[in-house]
């Protein structure tokens, strides 16, 4: 019997879940940056106009009208910005289209360098010295006992704003990046704990596999709650199938079994050469049934609760039933299990492995036969081994075919190995053989650990 293997996922639902979340966190993020960067640039901006107002209203308090009418300044500035050479921080004042005045910062450029804007208003941008932008504010005022308005100007450099700028966007980014990572890892936790219940739905379905329990037990949240009580009852309308199935089928195969028994007698009263014919015919038929019991004691789980079986108790009713019946061979029969190992399924069907395997190594052993076990964290190992003449590599394989017998001189209908590989297949086991360490066939069984 071939049990399938486990169902490929060709994506984790919790990553489809984080990844989903990520594709609309991630832009609102990325828009969340973009709103900040813009708003800190109108910050700046409002920030850098706010200087020049102030400078251009100092600039405006410094300037008077002399008895001549001419324009003069009671004091400059006092900003340094304005005296270094070219440092971008400009301001000017003009009349009647005339440069009246001009920072000290303009100086190696001559009178008039900077261009002059008596004609317009407000605040805007243009190439300056050196081919920096300046932001530049530019306001007509008209002062008591002049004739004409003056222009008063002042200019500040961009790229100061460009610095503070790029330096906000780099920590912006470091931050946004760091945010976003704590932001997935949150959400990748918080799905993990949204899926727990179908984890712990999933571990309990296994435990009603290898028969540790007998349903879905447990508060599911609501979302799941119908999905655990569908599988309830599908488990139960399975047991109850297979419970079914058992029985019809057990009841067909000792009703065959009864009458091939009398057939069987009234043929050994026949003459020779009929009662050869008849008894193959009717051998092959027993072996059929004899292979239909067996393999409806191979019916692995039932599902009926919870199923443990202790190793050593087997093993030792094995060891002591088997010197019985090869009483007259003095076999060395012996089992070494450590009391505490325990399988997770059923008596009977460990009985059986265990047996079929005991059994054969009975057969074949010359005069010894051992059974040892251990355990591997969730899995038994069990060695049945004999020193008798055992398999050949080659051999292996047809010896676990369904009523394949290597030697037909020895009794038995062939499907022992193959029944104890069924059985263990229904528990997620194995069964591997090999060269014993005493000289013939080792026969090694993995199987779930209670």
């Amino acid at each position: 019997m071939t049990v399938p293997g486990p169902i490929t996922v060709p994506r984790s639902l919790k990553l489809r879940l984080v990844a989903a979340a990520a594709l609309w966190a991630m832009p609102v993020l990325v828009l969340s940056g973009v709103l900040l960067h813009w708003a800190f640039l109108a910050h700046l901006e409002r920030q850098l106009d706010a200087a020049l107002i102030a400078f251009q209203r100092e600039l405006l308090s410094a300037v008077e009208i002399g008895a001549n009418g001419e324009l003069t300044l009671r004091y400059q500035p006092a900003d340094p910005r304005f005296a270094r050479p070219l440092s971008g921080w400009y301001w000017q004042i003009a009349r009647d289209g005339t440069i009246v005045a001009q920072s000290p910062s303009a100086g190696p450029l001559g009178p008039g360098a900077l261009p002059l804007l008596s004609s317009t208003s407000g605040i805007i941008e243009i190439p300056g010295p050196a081919e920096r932008e300046l932001r530049i504010l530019s306001s007509p005022v008209t002062l008591p006992e002049a004739v004409s308005p003056v222009t008063i100007l002042v200019a500040a450099p961009c790229d100061e704003i460009d610095r503070d700028l790029n330096q906000f966007a780099i920590h912006i980014l470091a931050t946004f990046v760091v945010l976003g990572a704590v932001f997935l890892v949150a959400i990748y936790l918080q799905v993990g704990f949204g899926l727990r219940p179908l984890s712990e739905m999933r571990r309990q379905i296994a435990s009603i596999r290898s028969g540790r329990v007998r349903q879905l037990t447990g508060a599911f949240p609501e979302e799941i709650a119908p999905m655990a009580e569908e599988v309830n009852a599908l488990i139960e309308h399975n047991r109850d199938l297979l419970q079914r199935a058992r029985n019809e089928a057990g009841n067909l195969a000792h009703a065959l079994k009864n009458p091939l028994s009398v057939i069987s007698h009234e043929i050994a009263q026949l003459p020779e050469a009929q009662r050869r014919l008849l008894s193959r015919q009717v051998e092959t038929v027993t072996g059929r049934v004899e292979r239909i019991l067996k393999r409806i004691r191979a019916v692995g789980p039932t599902g009926s609760g919870p199923m443990h079986a202790i190793l050593k108790a087997t093993c030792d009713d094995l060891v002591f039933s088997l010197g019985v019946i090869y009483r007259a061979r003095n076999l060395a029969l012996s089992a070494e299990v450590a009391p505490d190992l325990t399988f997770a399924g059923d008596a009977d069907d460990l009985a059986e492995m265990i047996g079929n395997l005991a059994d054969n190594a009975c057969k074949w052993a010359k005069a010894t036969v051992a059974i040892s076990a251990s355990r591997v964290g969730d899995r038994l190992h069990i060695v049945v081994e004999d020193d008798g003449p055992g398999i050949a590599r080659a051999a292996r394989d047809a010896a676990l075919a369904r009523g394949r017998r290597l030697d037909e001189s020895m009794p038995g209908s062939g499907i022992g190995l193959d029944i104890v590989r069924e059985i263990a297949a229904l528990y997620r086991g194995s069964l591997q053989l090999d060269i014993s360490a005493l000289g013939g066939l080792r026969a090694a069984l993995d199987l779930p650990a209670a």
